[in-house]
């Protein structure tokens, strides 16, 4: 058989798969997921590019205007010292399993991250459980924790108003 047979089947396999002319391909090694546990892992990579497919979205977007660092400049400026965009600026954010964190043991936190800090802990138990439940949920949490590596600090806003506010944004 031809190249040239090969590339018009391989152009109406990637123009009947749904949505693949419409979006960028995102694959998940373009996310920094350091864990080791495979299970984890592939969860942490799939709620990412949920979470990424909704910062896409102008209303999600727009939650890195509407916070503030903690020197009060909108969680967009940090964005543009780095030149990225809100969904990019996923793949520079660096996951790591929290397991033995104190928070993780808790046992009702998801994932923890410090203001300004590019690292976000996953709770890999709770988030696995949380993802299989409430995926949305799941995207929130990793999109509120974004905001924390962005300078966005706590109390106030309170983690549940962060939360909150994330997923009225970006349902």
């Amino acid at each position: 058989m031809g190249t040239r047979r090969w590339s018009w089947i391989a152009a109406g396999i990637l123009l009947a798969t749904p949505g693949a002319a419409a979006e960028p391909s995102h694959d998940a090694a373009a996310f920094q997921v350091r864990i080791t546990h495979d299970a984890t892992r592939s969860v942490v990579e799939r709620v990412l590019r949920g979470a990424r497919l909704r910062l896409a979205r102008p209303r999600c977007r727009a939650l890195v205007d509407a916070f503030r660092d903690e020197q009060g400049r909108p969680l967009a400026a940090a964005l543009e010292r780095r030149d990225r965009e809100t969904a990019a600026y996923l793949s520079d954010v660096l996951f790591y399993d929290g397991t033995r964190l104190d928070r993780c043991a808790q046992g009702a936190t998801l994932a923890v991250a410090h203001p300004g800090q590019v690292v976000v802990f996953v709770c890999a138990e709770q988030f696995r459980a949380a993802s299989r439940h409430y995926p949305f949920l799941a995207e929130a949490i990793l999109i509120h924790e974004m905001l924390h590596t962005l300078g966005l600090g706590e109390n106030p806003p309170s983690s549940r108003e962060i939360t909150a506010r994330v997923l009225a944004a970006c349902r």
